[in-house]
This record gives C-alpha cells, structure tokens and sequence, in this order.
C-alpha cells in the first residue's frame, strides 16, 4: 500500500505515513494557463493506493478524481477526510440535484473503499455503498481528557455528538437553546447548566460560518470565565475565524480533516488504526 497526498491534505497524509509505515508516492499537480488541472503519478502497476484528499472546493474534486484516472488498473481507498457536498443529501425542492448522491457515485466508480470521518448526515452516508465513517469525537473528547471544562452543544441536534465528547473528556455537557425575549430579541443560553465562572468549550462538527458560536459567545462572554471552540470540520467561510474571535472566543480548535492555522488536533491515527485493519482483510 501507497498513499497519494492530494493537495488538500499533504499534512495529514504525513501523519498518516508516519503512522502506518506506508510510503507516500511522488505526484505532480499543475495547473495549465487555461485554469484546467494536470496530475501526474509515479505508480507501479501491482501497488494498491490510499488517496488521502479532503473536498473542501470544486477544484479538490476534480485534482481527485484525476487522481483516481491517474491509477486506472490499480486498488483504490479513497480516504475524504472531509467529504464536501454532503449537506444537500436530499432535494428540498423539484428539480434539485442530490450533490452527494452523484459525489458518491463518482467516488465509488474508482474506490474499493471509502473512509471518512463524521459525514454531515445518516441521509448523506445512505448514498454510499462502500463508505467507513470514523467518529472525530472520540479524539475531541481525549483532548479535553482531564481539563475543568464544560462541552456545550450549538443546538439540541448535535447534543448526542457532544455528549460523546464529554463522556470520554468526563466533563459536564450541555446544549444551546434559542430563547425569545421579544419580537426582536433572542437570547441563546445552556438549556440546563449554569455556566457562570466556568470554562466553556462549544464543539460542533462543522463551523463554517460560526454564526451561532458568535452569537452564543457574545450573550455568554459576562457569565463564563472562558469560551473555546472547537469543530472537527473546520470550514471557515469567508473571515469566519475574525468573527469567531472578535466575538469573545478565546481560542478555536479543529481537526487536521481540513488543514488550517488551528488545526491543532490530528485524526491521522484513528484513520492510521483503520486503513492498517481493511488492507490486512
């Protein structure tokens, strides 16, 4: 087994590599003047590949399916740490496509399998027929292991997520709920706790924009005596990370799923763990 570092995620392929003890192949990516992409690999035809490339954009997908070309007549895992696309898992109105329903069709023409970790729903994971999804939470909740912190969930929704983090780090847990002061009013505060002097650690699965964790931070900032937050996703739409920290957060953490300036907790060895366990089946 090789892995191939797609251009989203050289890092992780790194830990990974150290890891497992499988090299990393030699690629080329480039991009003609015309904007269209060029891919190149150094294979031999007996090798099985684990592509590791996180769809973060339109261009990560078409570098990996080229990629996948580039290895015709080889043995495919595509590891998608973060699989993009994935939140239109339905058509909300006539007509629509269903993104991740043609994502995963594209993918598994290629792939013997798929891995990747906390897809955004069970609808979008139905799409799939060869997809190994590993929970991040695990490892969020390791990182928190023995601090006197409270996990606090952006809404009710991703409580079971949350919670799953908080039992391993053993810390209180909580969700953030909408309150209604008056037409114009709205107050988002921990449904059952009393955070007041605490340290707060809000953790979702994907910030993207940070909407709620800016709004959350703002009303809780003269009650906790900290706020974090954390994601295993970490998206960062736009100048969501300014917004995050102007807004009161005292630090953000993400997973290395995409590779950012916080990515400061690595998925590399659960993903290391699983891949070792399907290529000796």
């Amino acid at each position: 087994m090789k892995l191939i570092a797609g251009p989203s995620s050289p890092l992780l392929t790194k830990r990974i590599a150290e890891k497992t003890g499988f090299k990393i192949a030699e690629t080329m990516y480039r991009r003609f003047p015309d904007g269209e992409l060029y891919v190149r690999v150094e294979k031999n035809e007996d090798d099985r590949y684990a592509v590791v490339n996180s769809l973060r954009s339109n261009e990560d997908l078409v570098y990996m399916l080229l990629i996948f070309d580039a290895l015709e007549g080889s043995e495919i895992f595509a590891i998608i740490p973060y699989m993009g696309y994935a939140r239109q898992d339905r058509a909300f109105l006539n007509g629509e496509a269903v993104s991740i329903r043609a994502i995963a069709r594209l993918i598994e023409s290629y792939a013997e399998k798929i891995f990747t970790v906390n897809i955004h729903s069970m609808k979008a994971r139905e799409h799939f027929r060869k997809l190994i999804e590993l929970d991040a939470m695990d490892i969020i909740g390791q990182h928190y292991k023995g601090k006197d912190v409270v996990m606090l969930s952006p809404d009710r929704g991703s409580l079971k997520r949350v919670r799953r983090a908080a039992e391993i780090a053993g810390c209180e847990f909580d969700y953030l709920e909408k309150r209604r002061i008056d037409a114009e009013n709205v107050e988002i505060l921990p449904k059952n706790l009393d955070v007041h002097g605490k340290e707060i650690v809000v953790v979702d699965d994907i910030i993207s924009t940070g909407g709620t964790v800016v709004t959350a931070a703002r009303q809780l900032s003269d009650k906790a005596k900290k706020i974090d937050a954390t994601c295993i996703h970490g998206v960062f739409a736009g100048h969501a990370l300014n917004r995050l920290y102007s807004s009161g957060i005292s630090l953000v953490k993400a997973t290395d799923t995409i590779e950012t300036q916080v990515s400061v907790i690595s998925v590399s060895g659960m993903i290391s763990e699983v891949l070792i366990h399907e290529v000796r089946c």
